[in-house]
């Protein structure tokens, strides 16, 4: 008999082992709880590796066709269906992408192994089997879609392949293939506006603290023509050009505290409000393309708010919101904005829906994760909090508690990342709903430095890193632990990215406050951070000195240390998991690598899970599935919690 060649043997063993898998589906394991109340554990692959989920769902800019992404044999895959025809096509795919304006391409930006060097990829609808076009083939290089053009169907595309600091701009001619460079960054670049004819009309150039705005000349060896200024401490956000000629729609915040929707004169910089809230900032805006102007915006106060100017969208946003809390994100819509792509988060549940603006009744595309996960065991409500910081701030966050147990609760203190972003009321974040079900509450905290409640609340993080930034955190559990709501005995600290620092300095520098940490992606070094940052951070550093200190300052770079979980780790009182993506650009994996060894040289408990194929964060399945498996035994064994023990998807991580 002949021996099987190699292919056919690993083949053989694969399927053996899908065999092995399938039997020991029964065989994970729970550590039984005393209380018999306790909600149904969920299985750990229900919330990473949902067999049946799917998102990202997107009409085709003529309506006639209908995109999204979900489950293609192991792996994640892209579908596109005909919505006349009724016939799908698939693709493998390791995500999503939006929908050229012929409404036969898919452009999908994908970097190999997270490492952030994007390149913009194509895929023709019309000829399936085609193998997808990379547009922007530069090794080593970030380059990814400013903007489409409404009536070429050509592309706006920045890059960094000249120079990795800065992004130049390019015009890809869809019919040809080919890429013209329409302007080159003098090195301090940071925003450009090109209009719907394709022609660059402006950009704005750093100069000292001020972002400098300018106009082109008649011909392309004029100079640029500076016409106003920015504060490099405020923001302004392009959003699309105006009806009329010269202004451009943005966020912007100059001369307030909080971003609202204003209309800009490009020749003397000044704005006129079209729409602000004295809360919190405008979060983001509708534009329609159809009416060319804006047609709604949301804000985040505690719970999402839609104010849509068109009566149609308000009529619909009220519709698929019902009479209880809901999130709704639009996906997108077709050119004559009959069809709008949209997905609504509940607390229970949720769809992803295809919303006919014209007849106002809608078609349920699929039910999301969520539904699925409470079918199983009921999922818990995110309440908002507030509450005073020690120096009378005021703070506002969010709070899942458990189900079936007692007060006081163990908690996870669960930190957002960035850190200028926010958490958000029901934004479909799958770790909360698993935490709770292993039986912690969960809390997280708009901490100073967040985004959205506008520039005071921001700048009041200066400066502030490990200091009134975390104490933002203890304040929090403290006020709870005040109301009888968090054991005060039985509290972690977890996050990503800034949320893994802060999890590192809680451990740190508040030693014994938490009884635990989890930092994934997390900075240990303030300074190496800032050193080792990737090349196209170079007009966003000023940023970073301006809140953490500057580290070719000895003073400042002493403090930055000071500051640093690195060179604090003889102060651990508790257990520390470490997870890191090897190819991190941002945070470089010897952040977490360093933190580990100066931990155990310290006999000090750590775990480090590194993931070879991840960068700055976690995407695929198999990552996941292992950083919930780890974190669930960890919490477990420090907390008190619930763990399903293995699960048998795991033997699938390790195939796939």
């Amino acid at each position: 008999m002949n021996k099987p060649s190699m292919p056919t043997f690993n083949r053989c063993l694969r399927w053996c082992l899908l065999a092995l898998i399938a039997a020991l589906a029964g065989c994970a394991s729970v550590l039984s709880s005393s209380t018999d109340s306790l909600p149904a554990l969920i299985p750990t692959r229900q919330f990473v590796a949902d067999l049946n989920g799917s998102g990202a769902y997107q009409i085709s800019p003529n309506g006639q066709r209908l995109m999204w992404v979900a489950r293609l044999g192991l792996g994640p895959g892209l579908f596109v269906k005909n919505l006349q025809t009724g016939e799908t096509h698939s693709y493998k795919s390791p995500g999503g992408g939006v929908w050229a304006r012929d409404s036969r391409h898919i452009l999908m930006q994908l970097s190999t192994n997270g490492n952030e060097n994007t390149h913009i990829v194509a895929i023709d609808t019309d000829h399936p089997h085609q193998a997808p076009r990379d547009l922007t083939p530069f090794a080593g290089a970030r380059s990814y879609i400013l903007r489409q053009l409404p009536t070429s169907g050509d592309l706006i595309i920045a890059s960094n392949r000249r120079d990795p600091k800065v992004d130049d701009v390019y015009r890809y001619v869809m019919t040809s293939g080919e890429l013209k460079l329409l302007s080159t960054n003098t090195g301090h670049v940071g925003e450009w506006l090109v209009n719907d004819e394709g022609e660059v009309i402006g950009r704005a150039r750093l100069e000292g603290a001020l972002w400098v705005f300018e106009t082109p000349g008649l011909t392309p060896s004029d100079a640029w023509s500076p016409k106003f200024h920015v504060s490099y401490a405020d923001t302004v956000i392009p959003v699309a050009a105006s009806a009329q000629a010269g202004h451009w729609w943005a966020l912007s915040n100059r001369g307030r505290d909080k971003l609202a929707l204003v209309e800009v004169d490009l020749h003397s910089g000044t704005e006129r409000v079209e729409h602000a809230d004295e809360r919190v900032n405008v979060a983001g805006v509708r534009w329609s393309r159809l009416q060319k102007r804006p047609v709604a915006v949301v804000t985040e106060p505690d719970t999402q708010e839609w104010r849509a100017f068109d009566p149609a969208l308000q009529q619909a946003l009220q519709k698929l919101k019902g009479q209880t809390d809901a999130r709704i994100v639009i996906n997108n819509m077709s050119d004559d904005e009959r069809w709008m792509s949209a997905t609504v988060i509940r607390h229970n549940g949720g769809q992803h829906v295809l919303y006919d603006l014209q007849t106002q009744t809608f078609q349920v595309l699929a039910e999301l994760g969520r539904s699925r996960l409470n079918a199983i065991s009921p999922l818990s409500t995110q309440q908002p909090i507030s509450f005073k910081s020690r120096d009378g701030l005021d703070l506002h966050g969010y709070l899942s508690l458990p189900q079936g147990l007692p007060k006081p609760y163990p908690t996870v203190v669960y930190v957002h990342g960035g850190p200028w972003l926010r958490d958000v009321h029901l934004n479909n974040d799958s770790e909360v709903p698993f935490l709770n079900n292993r039986g912690y509450a969960v809390l997280q905290v708009n901490y100073r430095g967040s985004s959205g409640y506008g520039k005071a609340f921001m700048q009041a993080a200066q400066g502030e890193f490990a200091g009134k930034m975390h104490s933002d955190l203890t304040d929090a559990v403290d006020a709870l632990v005040a109301q009888g709501v968090v054991d005060s005995q039985r509290v972690a600290i977890s996050g990503a990215s800034y949320g893994g620092y802060a999890s590192l300095v809680g451990m740190t520098h508040t030693p014994g406050k938490f009884r635990c940490g989890i930092s994934t992606v997390g900075m240990s070094d303030i300074a190496a951070l800032l050193n080792d940052a990737p090349p196209y951070w170079e007009l966003g550093k000023p940023q970073w000195v301006r809140y953490t200190g500057n580290p070719a300052d000895p003073a400042q770079n002493a403090d930055l240390k000071e500051r640093s979980p690195l060179y604090k780790a003889d102060q651990v009182q508790g257990p520390i998991l470490l997870m890191h993506g090897v190819h991190d650009p941002r945070v470089k994996v010897s952040q977490s690598v360093q933190m580990a060894e100066a931990l155990r040289a310290n006999g000090k408990p750590v775990e480090l899970v590194l993931f070879d194929k991840a960068g700055h964060g976690l995407y695929r399945w198999q990552d996941n599935l292992i950083a919930y498996r780890k974190t669930e035994d960890f919490l477990a064994k420090c907390l008190g919690g619930r763990t399903g023990g293995f699960d048998f998807f795991e033997l699938g991580a390790w195939l796939f």
